[in-house]
């Protein structure tokens, strides 16, 4: 099935955190709406962005062309009023959906926050794709604490043909 592809305009890009998110995080960060990945184990698909939307989950994806200039703005908003800033990117999303390889959305929020460092970052994602970043992480830690987690399923073919279906874009 292919994947329905927007861009979009975001207003914003940071969002105060709630819930699970409230201890330890400020802000969560969510550079995409929707994900092509469709995990059958994801929260995010009983979320209404989900259930109010006539496609199944796993087949669109929203690419918020603006993040890196809202980021700019609001982390500016943020230092000058001396906020914390402790980022969870992404609470419902992934930051590395396949689309991120052409459209390098989550890598221009990062080359953003190599100028204006949060005070710490957690990236959570399942693709390898985090790793052509790598090189923007390196500097990026030498001014804010990070890290990176990603879910890895399983190395089992059986299991991971139920758990992962086919990624087409």
């Amino acid at each position: 099935m292919p994947i329905e592809i927007k861009d979009i305009v975001s207003k914003k890009i940071l969002s105060e955190v709630k819930g699970y998110l409230d201890i330890g995080f400020t802000h969560s960060l969510n550079p995409y709406t929707g994900c092509a990945f469709a995990c059958e184990y994801c929260y995010v698909r009983e979320m209404p962005i989900q259930k109010f939307k006539d496609i199944p989950w796993g087949s669109w994806v929203d690419v918020k062309k603006n993040a890196a200039e809202n980021y700019l703005k609001e982390v500016s908003l943020l230092r000058r009023k001396n906020k914390p800033i402790s980022i969870f990117m992404s609470s419902a999303t992934d930051p590395y959906q396949p689309v991120e390889q052409r459209a390098s959305i989550t890598r221009s929020l990062l080359e953003e926050m190599d100028k204006n460092p949060p005070d710490s970052l957690q990236i959570q994602t399942r693709s390898p794709l985090v790793a052509r970043d790598l090189d923007i992480l390196l500097k990026l830690k030498e001014k804010c604490r990070i890290m990176v987690s990603m879910t890895i399923e399983t190395d089992r073919e059986d299991v991971k043909r139920i758990f992962r279906p086919m990624l087409l874009e």
